[in-house]
């Protein structure tokens, strides 16, 4: 399809201007219901049907969307690895689908969200995973209504804004982009979503 030829040139794309040098990207967007979490998924099955050994992890604490797109359970995620109640391999979801992909949902909602993602123990899953992964792909909450993204963005080293046609005011564009500076990530391109 169109749609998944456009996200086989993203993944080229990506593959020459980042992950060449570097092994973790966030996908954010301005506002909810821009495309981020679906852009997230997408890539992280074009990669690993090239055999790239991929990680997708759902940091979007607020909503969560992974575990549904992918038909996973939440009992164990990020949440429950960042509070020490699970190992990062115990709470990783094998694809079966797709050889090379594993997903680490959120797990249960926590309710500090932005102080769980603040812990070392969140630099350390982000320093640990591109050890273990050839791609790390992070789904975050959207930079304008919640503080964890630039966290994540930070801990990454390098985000992709996700925008949704018709919908995404630039605006908002510029206010996200000002906020990522901050964060001393490379904001490496932009997508948009129909």
């Amino acid at each position: 399809s169109a749609q998944a030829e456009a996200i086989r040139k993203l993944r080229t794309q990506l593959s020459m201007r980042w992950f060449g040098t570097h092994k973790a990207l966030a996908i954010v967007s301005a506002r909810e219901r821009e495309g981020a979490s679906a852009v997230a998924a997408n890539l992280a099955i074009a990669f690993a049907q090239v055999g790239e050994k991929t990680l997708l992890i759902d940091a979007n604490f607020r909503t969560p969307r992974q575990h549904q797109l992918f038909g996973l359970g939440a009992d164990t995620g990020l949440s429950t690895v960042l509070a020490d109640r699970v190992s990062f391999e115990d709470a990783l979801s094998p694809i079966d689908m797709f050889d090379n992909l594993s997903v680490l949902t959120t797990g249960p909602i926590p309710p500090n969200p932005q102080e769980l993602l603040e812990r070392a123990s969140f630099s350390y899953l982000m320093e640990a995973a591109p050890e273990r992964y050839d791609v790390v792909i992070i789904d975050t909450a959207p930079l304008l209504e919640y503080a964890d993204a630039q966290t994540v963005v930070a801990r990454s080293g390098g985000c992709l804004l996700a925008m949704r046609r018709h919908a995404t005011r630039v605006a908002d564009v510029q206010q996200a982009r000002s906020l990522l500076a901050p964060a001393s990530a490379t904001l490496v391109g932009t997508v948009l979503c129909n």
